[in-house]
This record gives C-alpha cells, structure tokens and sequence, in this order.
C-alpha cells in the first residue's frame, strides 16, 4: 500500500490517526508466511513513491524477515543451552556429582552449585584456584595426585583420580573420583579442563570395612582349622585306641561345630548360656539333665570355651558318672557374681561311686588349663564318691558387648611370608635343630599353645613361657629365652609391644598368624611369618632358621 495524501485517499476516511504520507510492505518469511509489515509514515503528505522506492521498502522487508529468523534461532539456541544446563545439573544432582570448568591460563576454576558445598568450600573466600585445590588436597596425596592428573592430561587429553581431600570449612576428610578432560582450542594447545567431581567416602567406606571384614573371616577360619588340628593331635596323644581316638575327637569336633553354629545365629556376636547348655546337655539323656540361670551373652571365644567345658563334663558323666545309668542326675546351674563375671556349678548324683582317675587324659587338660584361660577365670573338679562337682568361674571379660568395628593400624612394610622351602619341609630337606633351645610362644588360643609346647618340646627345645596377651607376654621377655613365636593378633590386639622389647634385646622371633594379608602384621621387623593352620615342624624350621641353626 503506497499512499502519497492519506486525507485524499477514500480507503482511510474514517481512519482517526492524524496522517499524511503511509508506505507499507509485507514481511514474508522465507516458508512464504506473511508474519507482519513494514511500515513508513509521517503527518504529511508526500509524493506518492516510485518504482524504486517501492523496490528499496520491500528489500527493508526482506532484511527484516531474515532479523526475525535470526532472533529466533538464537532464543531457541539459548532456550535449548538453557535446558541443557538444567538437564545436566538435574543429573549431575541425581548422580551425586559436581561440576566444574577450569581455564588453566586465567586460572579462576568455574564450578556448579553443589561443589563448593561438597569439599566444604566457602565462596565468600572468592573463586577456586590453583592454591586452593593444593590446600584441600590431603597433604599424604597432594603432589602424587597432582603428578597423575598432569601425566594423565599430557599422555592422553584426560584424566580419572580417587583421592582424599580435607574439607576447608571443617577439616573433614572426605574421598572424591574426580574424572576431567581437555576442551580443545580453536588457536594454539588446550588449556581449559572440563570434568566432575563425586563424594566416593561411604563406597571406600564400605570397601574398607568389606575387606576388614574378609580378612577377620579369613583369621577366624585358619584359627578354627588349626585349633581342629590342634584338638586332634592332643586327643591322639592321648588316645590308647584308634577307636578310642575316632570317637573323642568326633565328640570334641562336634561340640565346637555346635558353637560355631550358635554364634553364626547371633553374627559371631556371641551365644547365650541356655543355648550352649541345650546344645551339650539336650540330647544326651532326657529327663536326667537340667541347666537353669540368666540366659546371659558369652563373646565367640567364652562359647567356644564353655561348650567345650560343658561337652567334656557331659562325656565324663556318660562314661563314668551319673550318665553312665538310667538313675542319675545332672544338674548345672550358674549365676552372676558380684564382679560381673559368672559362677557355673555341675553337680552329679545317683550315679555309681566316683574315685579319682589314674590316667590324666587331655580333657583333664582342656578342663584345667585351657578352658579356665580362655573364660578368664579357672575350673576346679571334685571327683567326690556320691558324684562329681564342678565349678567353673567366667571373667567379666567374657561377656559379649555390642560389636565394634576394629580399626588395625596400617603399617608401612611388612615381613615377607615364609613359604615353600623357606619355612622348612615337614620332612627331609634343610635340617631342623631347636635341641636345647629356650623359648617363648605367645598365643591367645590355648589349645594352639599347648600343642606347640608338646609340639616343640617333643623336638628338643624348653618352653620358658607360655603368654595368651600382650601383659602376660611383656612380663615374660625378660626371661632367658633364645627364640619366641607371637601370634600377630592376640584377641584383638597388636603383639607389637611384645615384637620391639624382644627385638631391642636381640631376641629373634617368628610370626604366626590367621591372617592373610600382610598388613595385619607389625611392621619394620625381618621375621618369617607363618600363616596358620601351620605344622609344629614349619615352626621349628622358622626358629632353627632364626637362631641360625640350619
């Protein structure tokens, strides 16, 4: 519409806009859609416009429907970086994870909204730079890490880490995996990283506490096996008959299968006394046995004890006690002392007369010297004509608490293992001699010590000592002993103390431990290490070779 006096132009007499000249031409996008005009007016009139005038307004419309086109794509390329922006920090959120864009010239590190909250980053300290990543680096792994991310970067545009870093705002120490890359530049070599952060802490956590929790099991299992072999070599040493060996040792194997199978229920929390008697006593000879006091919690090791106690009482009775008839009785009751530990009484009656036996036999020995140790406190049997007695104290000590995750000290090296050849062949090869040999052992599992002792002394050497925990033990290293063998883990705690007062008096020792993993051992000590179940000859082939006697 080209219109050169609007007031003498019909179309616009009941126009109320005051105008004298009005030019107008469409503005057609390039899909051939007309989105508006383009306009030239004025309050006066002028001559009506030619042809190139006219040809010059539609070129102005044609720029301005491609300005249109322009601003569009723009709005919705900046709509959709926006969306994008919002999708990515939806899922960086979702995944638990940090963001970051650090330009290593300008140095100022770019970081998403949860990052400075993750690594305890004030921002009114201003912006994350190069000195500030050095400061919550943890000091053990600053210069190693910030090695690796440069090697990694140079060899192959990016990076992956797990480190620890120590939070500014409250000097926790937190594990991150921190992975980046290179953007690569328009002009010259790249210098901005782009990458994310994550808080890893509870998975190393948790890897931490798995592999603590493995290598107690492992413990736990060579303990067990070697206490079996343990039990095993003593009943035969004992034994007058294959048959006689066969049916003690399957008695003595299952009454430790029972607690075992007790404190799998409970987790190795510990088992209850009801339960420990029920197992022993329940199937022996109904309506002849009964237990009766407060169903309290013994830790593993007091079960193990007290089921093994219980069992040798309860073979006893059959074989010769109360048991032995239809008629007799046995009645355990046991009660909470005033010093929280435990008093348990066995009484016997109605059964054949009782005299005191000729033959020392190893359940004697395992009533006597190993059961009290391992409740920490002592048995006493009465073999009384009317019936045998028993009374057996428990210690405070072995009362189960709740559990507590154990937190072994990591040390910097440790000991290589003796293995193959080097811990000497059960039989043949490097010859043996401990002949003569004063020794130590240190050993929290008593049957374990008692059958080293036998073990040892049967191949010439003397037994000075016997200890079951570092006190005992540090009490003992004055003796005058040429060798020593120390459990690593002696119920929970380090042999370490033990280890440098015989090291400080040049006494040579060897480690026997239920571990597999080296770390559980003391450091800084060049003695063979011995994993356990471990043959009594591996054990004097270690100290014959640490005495220098091979």
């Amino acid at each position: 519409m080209f219109v050169g006096d609007v007031r003498q132009d019909h179309r616009w007499i009941d126009a109320a806009a005051d105008l004298g000249f009005y030019a107008a031409t469409p503005v057609i996008e390039g899909d051939g859609r007309i989105v508006g005009a383009l306009c030239v007016f004025d309050t006066a009139a002028h001559p009506t416009p030619g042809p190139a005038d006219r040809e010059f307004l539609a070129d102005l419309a044609a720029l301005a429907a491609a300005m249109f086109t322009q601003d569009g794509e723009i709005a919705t390329a900046r709509n959709e970086a926006r969306l994008d922006r919002d999708r990515t920090a939806l899922a960086l959120g979702a995944a638990g994870l940090a963001g970051y864009e650090w330009d290593m010239i300008s140095e100022p590190v770019q970081t998403s909204d949860g990052l400075p909250e993750m690594i305890g980053w004030d921002p009114a300290r201003g912006a994350i730079d190069k000195a500030a990543v050095r400061e919550f680096l943890h000091p053990e792994d600053r210069d190693t890490v910030l090695g690796q991310v440069r090697e990694q970067l140079i060899a192959l545009g990016r990076y992956t880490i797990e480190t620890r870093i120590v939070r500014p705002g409250d000097a926790k120490v937190i594990w991150v995996s921190s992975a980046g890359a290179f953007v690569a530049a328009e002009i010259g070599p790249p210098h901005r990283v782009i990458g994310v952060i994550q808080d890893i802490t509870d998975r190393k956590t948790e890897e931490e506490q798995r592999e603590t929790l493995v290598a107690e099991l492992d413990h736990r299992v060579k303990n067990v096996l070697a206490t079996v072999q343990s039990v095993a070599a003593q009943s035969a040493r004992k034994a007058s008959s294959l048959e006689g060996f066969l049916k003690t040792f399957a008695g003595r194997l299952k009454s430790m299968a029972s607690a075992h199978q007790l404190l799998t229920a409970t987790r190795w929390r510990g088992a209850g006394m009801h339960n420990i008697a029920a197992a022993e006593l329940g199937g022996l000879a109904p309506g002849q046995t009964r237990w009766s006091g407060p169903d309290v919690l013994l830790t593993p090791r007091g079960a193990n004890a007290m089921s093994l106690a219980l069992h040798e009482l309860a073979t006893n009775a059959v074989k010769f006690g109360a048991l032995s008839t239809e008629v007799g009785r046995v009645e355990v009751t046991w009660r909470r002392t005033a010093d929280g530990g435990l008093e348990l009484q066995w009484l016997e009656s109605h059964g054949p007369a009782v005299a005191t036996p000729t033959r020392r036999g190893f359940g004697a020995t395992l009533l006597e010297r190993v059961t009290g140790r391992e409740l920490g406190g002592s048995v006493r049997v009465d073999y009384r004509s009317e019936g045998v007695r028993a009374l057996l104290t428990v210690g405070p000590t072995v009362f189960a608490q709740a559990p507590a995750a154990e937190q072994p000290a990591e040390p910097e090296a440790a000991p290589p293992p003796v293995t193959g050849a080097s811990a000497g062949p059960p039989n043949g090869g490097l010859p043996i001699r401990i002949q003569g040999l004063k020794l130590l052992i240190v050993e929290d599992a008593l049957l374990l010590a008692l059958e080293l002792e036998a073990g040892l002394s049967e191949a010439g050497a003397e037994v000075l000592g016997s200890a079951a925990d570092v006190g005992e033990a540090m009490r003992m290293v004055s003796l005058p002993i040429d060798a020593a063998v120390l459990d690593a883990n002696l119920n929970g705690a380090s042999v370490l103390p033990v280890a440098q007062a015989l090291s400080g008096r040049g006494i040579p020792f060897v480690f026997a431990t239920g571990y597999g993993d080296d770390k559980m051992l003391p450091a800084g000590f060049d003695a063979p290490v011995i994993r356990k179940p471990y043959d009594v000859t591996q054990v004097a082939a270690a100290l014959s070779a640490v005495v220098g006697r091979t």
